[in-house]
């Protein structure tokens, strides 16, 4: 086995407690605890890519992957897998926010070196899309684990074209050579993302599952077994699901989805624009990470560096005439009225295209700053 750089641990385990209780409950709390962690070596039931690609499909016809690029999470106080997963969906709609902004938010503001402070799936996770401007869908059952339901609801959120966001199990015995079979939180240990399915049955609605359906996920960059992440992997959809015990095993993948207990998942469909009205928005940053990171057990942001943006307004008309908005703060982000609330934003660009169906422009921030970009017709409320 080679050997594991251990990475600071994240934590959940009185977050169990937590989810077991009413939902107003649940989005209120902050008391959350446990371990989240780095993981195993890989097995033939399932592949890793060296870099921030895909690997290629093993066979299904029918594919679905959505543009959703890997980022590095850090690693310190108790880990930011949560908060990295919402920054790559946001990004997909067209936002920016750094993780100390993202835990801030679904915090609010709590101390970033206590294990209550992070963005957990089952805990805060519709707060903070819905402080983000961002629609979210959880998957609706979490009282018990339902794994064929919850994968099928995954192919259909992916094949929508939804970033989807799920719980998974980390081998802690290929983590950190544990021989305890029970090692591990027994809800789940890391926050990944789902950004492909591949089939070999049409990908139609409403989806069905499949053992033999190929998830692409993202793991935040979060196991590194040479020091460098691997970040994409693939699992068959039967060959993913293990309880505890086996997803502790030592022929056990890296990561597991928990066929006891509860799954948890988070759809986010779009932006909140009651008007209907908004034209797809999407980012790209010329790196995948933030650095300096985070030290382990502050509270204190980490110096930000220059970060450019690219970003793309797509769906547009030659001739006619269109906004595109940029908001430095979410509080000043509309849900509606977009040009009748132009005011808020801190900068915007007319658009009247001649020929295509894009617009293309570049932006230079700070690591630190928020970056929120809305494009709506001139004729839009």
């Amino acid at each position: 086995m080679q050997s594991i750089i251990k990475q600071a641990p994240a934590a959940h385990s009185e977050a169990s407690r937590l989810r077991l209780s009413n939902a107003t409950a649940r989005l209120g709390a902050l008391l959350l605890s446990s371990t989240l962690v780095v993981c195993a070596p890989l097995s033939s039931v399932w592949s890793a890519s060296g870099d921030d690609k895909a690997p290629k499909s093993t066979g299904g016809t029918f594919d679905k992957a959505n543009d959703i690029p890997p980022r590095l999470q850090w690693t310190a106080n108790f880990g930011y897998c949560g908060e990295v997963s919402f920054i790559s969906a946001g990004l997909y709609y067209g936002q920016y926010v750094s993780q100390y902004d993202a835990r801030s938010i679904a915090s609010k503001n709590a101390d970033q070196s206590k294990e209550g402070s992070q963005l957990l799936l089952g805990v805060n996770d519709a707060y903070a899309a819905s402080q983000m401007h961002l629609n979210a869908v959880q998957w609706k059952s979490t009282s018990t684990a339902d794994p064929k339901n919850f994968l099928a609801w995954v192919k259909e959120n992916v094949a929508s074209g939804y970033p989807v966001i799920i719980s998974v199990f980390e081998n802690r015995h290929s983590f950190d050579g544990s021989n305890d079979e029970n090692a591990g939180d027994a809800e789940y240990d890391h926050i990944v993302q789902v950004t492909g399915i591949s089939s070999k049955h049409p990908l139609s609605k409403p989806s069905v599952y499949d053992a033999d359906d190929v998830m692409t996920l993202s793991d935040n960059g979060l196991w590194s077994p040479t020091g460098q992440p691997a970040y994409v992997y693939r699992y068959a959809s039967g060959a993913f699901q293990a309880n505890r015990k086996e997803a502790n095993s030592e022929t056990h993948p890296i990561y597991s989805l928990p066929r006891e207990g509860s799954n948890y998942g988070v759809a986010i469909t779009g932006i909140i624009d009651h008007d209907g009205k908004t034209l797809p928005v999407r980012l790209s940053t010329d790196r995948k990470f933030e650095k300096p990171a985070m030290r382990e057990g502050s509270n204190t942001r980490p110096q930000a560096e220059d970060l450019t943006l690219t970003v793309m307004v797509s769906g547009l008309t030659p001739g006619l005439s269109y906004k595109l908005y940029r908001y430095s703060s979410f509080q000043s982000v509309p849900s509606s009225g977009f040009n009748a609330s132009a005011a808020k934003a801190d900068r915007t660009w007319t658009i009247n295209i001649q020929a295509g169906s894009t617009y293309i422009v570049k932006e230079k921030i700070r690591s630190d700053q928020i970056a929120v970009y809305r494009a709506v017709p001139d004729t839009a409320p």
